[in-house]
């Protein structure tokens, strides 16, 4: 139940990305932007697209493990959340894109939303997994080398 909350929660944080988009000037920050925005909207789109694929069976929005297996090939061996990284990048595209303020404000509250639901997803997977304390000890969180557990 809990994991489900978690999903709850980060649709509501991606609401409040979209909805924030339009409430700052679009005109001429869309435009002047576009080529960034678009660049970051699709870099994290890629990003997502390749965690699902290296995920197979184990993807799952919430933070509660199916069962399915560590996942510790592909993107993967490099970052233990690239899930989460790929959609913050996304995000940060559509604030470019639109340049509201607010938007920008609300990608800070999903990253610091990513960081917790990272840890109860961790939390999770050290009990359901034998080798994922040893996994996150040489894997960065959310980016290649930054954020190894503690061993």
């Amino acid at each position: 139940m809990r994991g489900w909350a978690l999903v709850g929660v980060q649709g509501l944080c991606f609401l409040a990305v979209a909805v924030t988009a339009f409430l700052g000037d679009i005109g001429p920050a869309l435009w002047s932007n576009l080529v960034v925005s678009l660049a970051l909207v699709v870099i994290g789109s890629a990003g997502v697209v390749w965690a699902g694929r290296d995920l197979g069976r184990a993807l799952t929005p919430s933070p509660v493990p199916n069962e399915a297996g560590l996942v510790a090939r592909g993107i993967y061996r490099h970052a233990r959340h690239p899930m989460y990284s790929s959609l913050v990048v996304i995000c940060l595209g559509v604030a470019v894109g639109s340049g509201a303020f607010l938007c920008y404000l609300s990608i800070a509250v999903l990253a610091v939303f990513f960081m917790a639901k990272a840890r109860v997803e961790e939390n999770y997977l050290l009990r359901a997994y034998e080798g994922y304390a040893e996994y996150g000890a040489r894997t960065g969180r959310f980016l290649p080398g930054l954020g190894h557990l503690a061993s």
